[in-house]
């Protein structure tokens, strides 16, 4: 073991997304120092539900974050309705998930998780040297060989490693040599929020007590998906349509009306309808767009020392269909963890940055496109099964998923690949 692959590491994350601070906490208890660089300053940030299977709580719990501090729903079961008149098509039950796979299925509001995981990124408290994090710093130049990062601002920044965690519209990729391949999705979303002491004021059907994720599917591609968050005192709603080629913007903060809603969701369940207009808030609409996996995810430079690796969106960007994302950014950030951890000190940077790459990218592109199967098709959805699914060899099962062992995974590949 060479002294400079025991040091610890000066590590920059560009991000401070869910994806950012995660990596950033798995990182900090390695040992290494962490700066995040976030563009923003997250002025106005809301958000709604996210879900997080035991792939992705059972990180949390390896970083010692409590998730209860984020006032989870414990989902316990997957519902599908008929789309015109809400009546119960199927009931998939979660009763002994968290036996089966060592942790519960949470149900977050974004916000809320997202300010726990930063609180344990840059708290005192906690094993390693606290995060620092830094609002409006949007990175414009990044330089692998160097480590060497310019910003907006005019401040720059030289770190050992760089994690990319900057998003869809990621600014590192192109200056790694990836040039993303996606075109616009037949599809849109729009989300809209209601609270349950609103419903409950006037009398409305309450699903915040159902602990459920719920699916009124149509003949296409329009879908619904319901689900409570936030100590079910919200109800979250994701509403899938097809767009007809309308142009509609990028940004998660295009605000729309209640009208545009339910003209994009046509014949849509009475009791659904009512609700939006009721107690809806928060409406907001944005586009979709198909993906292609990037040939790589990492790049170290000329000597090995250096290096960059991609995480989350900006490595895999996803639709939202297999509610997957947010918790392959965790898995992300548990990789990166594990891999720069004490244990892994006899590979160089280049090594490990290559069994980043070849845990990560088979799984994230796998997860990819049964995402991008189940926006179309409702019986691609982890869970949901019939018989003629279980003959389809690329169906995404709710074991290979939610029972992931990657500790383990990695240490195969680490015997395999450098052994």
């Amino acid at each position: 073991m060479t002294m400079e692959n025991s040091k610890q590491l000066k590590i920059a994350i560009l991000g401070g997304g869910l994806g950012g601070l995660s990596s950033a906490v798995a990182l900090r208890r390695s040992g290494h120092r962490v700066t995040i660089f976030e563009r923003y300053d997250y002025a106005g940030e809301v958000g709604a539900s996210l879900s997080c299977a035991s792939n992705g709580g059972r990180w949390l719990h390896d970083w010692g974050i409590d998730p209860l501090k984020a006032k989870p729903v414990i989902l316990k079961t997957l519902v599908r309705h008929d789309w015109s008149t809400g009546e119960n098509e199927g009931v998939y039950e979660l009763g002994d998930y968290e036996d089966k796979f060592g942790y519960p299925y949470y149900n977050f509001h974004r916000i809320d998780i997202h300010n726990v995981i930063k609180d344990y990124a840059t708290s005192s408290e906690g094993e390693g040297v606290p995060c620092e994090l830094l609002v409006n710093h949007k990175a414009i130049k990044v330089d692998y060989e160097t480590g060497h990062i310019e910003f907006e601002n005019g401040s720059t920044f030289d770190a050992d490693l760089i994690v990319a965690a900057d998003g869809i519209r990621s600014l590192t990729k192109p200056q790694i040599g990836i040039s993303p391949k996606f075109k616009p999705s037949t599809s849109s979303c729009i989300r809209i929020l209601f609270k349950t002491e609103d419903v409950l004021a006037k009398g409305l059907h309450d699903f915040s007590k159902n602990n459920s994720i719920e699916f009124w599917g149509g003949k296409d591609k329009n879908k619904i998906v319901l689900s409570p968050c936030s100590d079910n005192s919200v109800v979250s709603c994701y509403c899938f349509f097809e767009n007809n080629g309308t142009d509609i913007s990028d940004s998660w903060h295009n605000e729309i009306s209640i009208e545009t809603l339910l003209n994009s969701v046509p014949n849509l369940d009475p009791t659904l309808q009512t609700l939006f207009k009721e107690c809806g808030y928060d409406i907001k609409q944005w586009r979709l767009y198909d993906h292609e996996p990037l040939p790589y995810f990492v790049k170290a430079s000329t000597n090995g020392a250096k290096g960059v690796a991609l995480l989350g969106d900006a490595a895999h960007a996803m639709m939202p269909d297999q509610s997957q994302g947010a918790v392959a950014a965790f898995e992300d950030s548990g990789a990166l963890g594990y891999i720069f951890s004490p244990k892994f000190n006899s590979l160089s940077m280049e090594q490990r940055l290559k069994l980043y790459e070849e845990e990560r990218k088979p799984r994230v592109t796998k997860i990819q496109a049964a995402s991008l199967r189940a926006r179309e098709n409702l019986n691609e959805r982890i869970g949901w099964s019939s018989s003629s699914d279980l003959k389809h060899e690329k169906k995404l099962t709710i074991e290979e998923v939610c029972g992931y062992d990657m500790k383990a995974h990695i240490d195969l590949l680490s015997k395999s690949l450098f052994s």
